[in-house]
Formats: structure tokens, C-alpha cells, sequence
């Protein structure tokens, strides 16, 4: 599966896209309140089919009732069913620690849409098969535009529609396209290791820096706060200013998902295997808290296994327990006391000078190696000057993916 995300020209018609999310924001609420009702009673959870029988009992009995039910497509309502059933199992399986909430009518939603509920225009001609679509979309018996920043490739599966915080809607395009981008092995492999200062310290002796674009932009953050904060409630002085604090927000966030993307292709061009530390990010928040937010390592590791796997390069995980900080990558002695204070240290056996973060850079590539067996590989391990003063890679918004390290 291929997904890409078009956004939707502003247009009047528009606001036939938002009541559609107002639907889908009140069957989610409806069920779910029915949920807990049933759960405050002592009656069983009601399944995803007992849900969708239910949702067309009361579509044609009460029909005066749940009408604005009908505007949204068949398949969309049930998906939300769908997705309601799927976050009350995770809970079941305690995979989540909290049943699902009741959404927010401030806050965007959205609904997915199969082939029936919206139709593109036919595919230009001389696509070759491939399946290259016009820049119109038909979304719910109603026609509209938007930006083809990029051609959508294959069959198109489902579609899903949703709005921001600035009132602009997006398009998800899901088609069974494979995107395949292989690139030139380079027959080495590295280890990472996480910190807050540094983002990521190589075993090869480089660190890359952190550029925190939240705590870059709370000053302008800070203000479009302060002037939202003073406008008159309901007031559409208070709405502009609104919109201007999430314009600052999704700013933040835009910056943040483009370097993430712009490092995990570096990294999946510069070596074959990545190995890194199994952390609890969830752990580590409770004790920094927003610096660990700012960079935002689980995203971040979502987007390197998916660059990854399009560019046929293998990221792999050791186990969380293993003392890598504390342990000698030359001898291989472990050092029974030593606090996060510490940053250099000298081995009490071989004596060889360490920096904390290069040495467990170095050890989690061995200790990967080992796990993992690799074969045909070299291991990027630093020079003994690096292991004192790890060279620093600062953050270049202007480099290119493409460019080596």
C-alpha cells in the first residue's frame, strides 16, 4: 500500500467537507456515550456488528431523528464504528491505557471513504497503465480540487478526508501502488544512541544536533498566545487570534516532520544496517518532558523504518537492558558507578578514555552485530580522537536528503 496527502483548494463548497465531520464527530460520540452507558448498567460490551446492526436500526426507525446519518456514505459511518471497536480492543489487550474519548467538536475528525463514496477524474492519457488521475475529486456526490502536488499511482483503495486546525481539509490517497527506491549498498553499518542534548551520537565519532523548533518558536508562540488570550470570548477578534496561534503550531510541526524526513534519508544513504537502543520515550518524557517532545524520537523512528524499507536498508533494535554507557568498548569491562553527569571516563583496566555517548554508540553497534549477524559489512567505528570530541553535524535545513554525511 501507497499512501500520499493532497490538500483540497479553498472553496465555499468546503463546508459541505465540514458538516461531513461534524457527522462523523457525532455517530463516534453517540456510540460511544451508548458504550458507557451500557458499561455503567453492567451490560456487556457491544461488538463492532451488534454497532453497524444497531446504526441501521436507527437509520429507518427514527429516520426524523438521524437523517443528517444518511449525508455521510455507508461505508465512511462504519468505519468509525470500526474505529471505535478497534481503540476499545486495544484497550481490552492493554495495549492503550485508556478507553476511547469523547472527540472534541473544536477539534478536527475525519472519515474514510471506499470506492463508493468518492470518484476521480479518468487518468490523463498516455499514463502507460499506471493509473495518473486528474487534479478533480468527487467526494460524496459533490466535485472538487486540489493540489496534484505529485501523481497518484495505482488503484486507488480508500480515501480519507480531514481538516486542520486552520480549517483546511487534506486528502489521503491509498492506493496498492509498491514504492520501491532502491539505493546503492554501501556495506557499512552503525550504531545510534539517543540523547537530549545531542539527538543522536554515531559510533563513527559524528553527533547530530537537535534543532528544537519548539522551544526556537515559543517566543513567537508566546505572543500569538498572550493576544488570543486577551480578545473577548466568542469574539471574532479571538478567532483570528486563534488561527494565528495554529498557524504558528502547525508551523512548528511542518519543520519538525521535514527534518525527520530530510535525517532518515540521509541515514538509510549513508549506511546498509542502523542499529539503536530499545528506549521508553513515554519513561524518558516523565523526566525531561517537553525537550524530549521537541525532538520527537518515536516519530521520527516511525519515518527511518519506512524510509527504510523503500530503499531496502535494515533498521534493527537491541534489547533495553543492555549496559552500553557503562561498559568499556575496547575491553569490555563494565564500570559498576557512573551518573548522567559524567560524560568522559577512563576505562580502571585498559585505561582508555571514553566519551559516554560515542562509547555507547560503538557498543550498540557491536552488540547489534553480534545479535543480528551481519556478514559483508563493515562496522563504522570512531578513531580514538573522535572518542574524546565527537564531531558535531548541525542542523542545515537547506541540505539536500540525498547529500552524504
Amino acid at each position: 500500500m501507497y499512501t500520499t496527502l493532497y490538500k483540497l483548494f479553498r472553496a465555499p463548497r468546503n463546508r459541505n467537507l465540514k458538516r461531513l465531520t461534524w457527522i462523523a464527530h457525532d455517530i463516534w460520540n453517540y456510540f460511544l456515550g451508548w458504550q458507557r452507558t451500557r458499561y455503567a448498567l453492567g451490560l456487556p460490551y457491544m461488538s463492532y456488528g451488534e454497532m453497524s446492526r444497531q446504526f441501521t436500526i436507527l437509520r429507518k426507525a427514527h429516520p426524523e431523528v438521524f437523517a443528517h446519518w444518511r449525508e455521510l456514505d455507508s461505508w465512511a459511518a462504519r468505519d468509525i464504528l470500526r474505529r471505535l471497536d478497534e481503540g476499545y480492543q486495544r484497550f481490552f489487550k492493554k495495549l492503550a491505557k485508556r478507553p476511547p474519548k469523547f472527540r472534541s467538536w473544536r477539534k478536527p475528525y475525519s472519515f474514510t471513504m471506499c470506492p463508493s463514496g468518492f470518484g476521480f477524474a479518468d487518468p490523463e492519457e498516455g499514463d502507460f497503465g499506471l493509473g495518473i488521475y486528474d487534479d478533480k475529486v468527487r467526494i460524496m456526490k459533490r466535485h472538487y480540487r486540489f493540489n496534484l502536488s505529485r501523481p497518484i499511482l495505482g488503484n486507488i483503495k480508500t480515501v480519507t478526508v480531514k481538516a486542520d486546525a486552520l480549517g483546511d481539509f487534506y486528502m489521503s490517497v491509498v492506493t496498492d501502488h509498491i514504492a520501491t527506491e532502491a539505493a546503492p549498498k554501501t556495506g557499512q553499518a552503525a550504531g545510534y544512541d539517543f540523547g537530549i542534548k545531542t539527538m543522536f551520537t554515531c559510533s563513527d565519532g559524528t553527533q547530530r544536533e537537535s534543532p528544537y523548533f519548539y522551544s526556537t518558536g515559543a517566543s513567537q508562540l508566546k505572543s500569538a498566545q498572550q493576544k488570543q488570550s486577551s480578545k473577548e470570548k466568542g469574539s471574532n477578534n479571538r478567532e483570528r487570534e486563534r488561527l494565528n496561534t495554529a498557524r504558528v503550531h502547525r508551523k512548528i510541526k511542518r519543520q519538525r516532520e521535514d527534518h525527520h524526513w530530510k535525517l532518515a534519508k540521509q541515514l538509510v544513504h549513508q549506511y546498509d544496517v542502523l542499529f539503536f537502543e530499545t528506549l521508553t520515550f513515554e519513561g524518558m518524557k516523565r523526566l525531561w518532558g517537553r525537550k524530549v517532545s521537541d525532538i520527537a524520537p518515536y516519530a521520527f523512528h516511525l519515518k527511518l523504518k519506512q524510509q527504510a524499507k523503500k530503499h531496502g536498508k535494515k533498521v534493527h533494535y537491541i534489547d533495553r537492558f543492555e549496559p552500553t554507557s557503562k561498559t568499556c568498548s575496547g575491553c569490555g569491562e563494565p564500570q559498576m558507578l557512573m551518573d548522567l553527569s559524567v560524560r568522559q571516563w577512563q576505562c580502571s583496566s585498559c585505561q582508555r578514555k571514553h566519551h559516554r555517548d560515542v562509547n555507547a554508540a560503538i557498543n550498540i553497534l557491536k552488540v547489534g552485530a553480534s545479535t543480528f549477524g551481519l556478514e559483508g559489512v563493515r562496522l563504522a567505528i570512531a578513531s580514538n580522537p573522535r572518542r574524546l570530541h565527537p564531531k558535531s553535524i548541525p542542523h542545515d535545513p537547506h541540505r539536500k536528503a540525498t547529500d552524504s554525511l
